[in-house]
């Protein structure tokens, strides 16, 4: 089901009606529970049941039924499995997220979070703690996106350099380095022909969807890049793209970007731009 009508006070309500009424007559049963519900209180068609029953497999059993912790219960649930352009913005706290949704377009979730009171000024104790709680849940999430996104552009250059290495006539395989050794300073190694047969070719694979394209590397990625010179490679894949889109980097083409320590300020992340 769409995420506006599970997110919504509509289907929220709706649920948190139809547990009250299975709570209060036992022999009422999720399937017949809408029917009934209307027969003992009309203004429950005001609701959206048909999403309210969906939700119900979602929200914690053991929700409160007290209205705004039950919301707050049906906001995070939804928010978790869904995960909305606008939960990104949930990460940069409380203030700035409640700045950035009062444009039209987010009038309706602004609707749902003031409703389940987390929009009042100055928060309780119980209100930064959802809030902590959600932030660490969708940082999580966010995280283990960008694992995913980084393992399919790692099996992207595998396949990449497979390719390269038959055209090459070098008849090995490339090694997933970074399945097996994230200390190894690279993602994959494969191999080039040289003057005197076969060496080593390391490759730091990066995915990217940002905007204008750029990618972040860490001090000790440079460095490990820096020392090992032309026998290094940076992929960077536009996963914005459908197929996504290699860009290779030598570490001479990465050289100028990289920022300088000045007395006793040291860099450790540099932001890099494709193109």
């Amino acid at each position: 089901m769409e995420f506006d009508r599970l997110f919504s006070i509509s289907a929220f309500e709706g649920l948190r009606l139809m547990r009250a009424a299975i709570a209060t007559v036992p022999e009422v049963t999720l399937e017949a529970c809408p029917e009934a519900l209307i027969a003992h209180s009309p203004q429950a068609k005001m609701y959206d049941l048909e999403a309210a029953r969906e939700l119900h497999f979602l929200v914690a059993t053991d929700a409160p039924h007290e209205t705004v912790m039950f919301y707050r219960e049906c906001i995070l649930a939804v928010l978790i499995l869904k995960m909305p352009a606008f939960a990104k913005l949930m990460t940069l706290g409380r203030g700035r997220f409640i700045k950035r949704i009062k444009g039209a377009d987010y009038r309706d979730i602004r609707s749902v979070f003031r409703e389940a009171k987390l929009l009042d000024d100055p928060p309780s104790d119980s209100d930064i703690s959802w809030w902590d709680l959600v932030q660490g849940r969708v940082r999580l999430n966010f995280d283990q996106e960008r694992l995913v996104r980084a393992r399919y552009a790692e099996s992207l250059s595998m396949a990449h350099e497979r390719t390269e290495l038959a055209k090459l006539g070098i008849q090995r395989d490339p090694i997933w380095m970074a399945i097996d050794d994230n200390t190894a300073g690279y993602d994959v190694l494969s191999y080039r022909l040289t003057g005197v047969g076969e060496s080593n070719l390391l490759i730091e694979v990066k995915s990217t969807i940002a905007s204008p394209l750029r990618f972040y590397v860490s001090r000790n990625e440079w460095d490990n890049a820096d020392q090992i010179g032309e026998a290094y490679l940076f992929h960077v894949w536009d996963m914005d793209k459908n197929p996504p889109i290699l860009h290779i980097r030598t570490v001479d083409q990465i050289r100028p970007h990289i920022p300088s320590d000045n007395d006793k300020g040291k860099w450790t992340n540099a932001q890099i731009p494709i193109g």
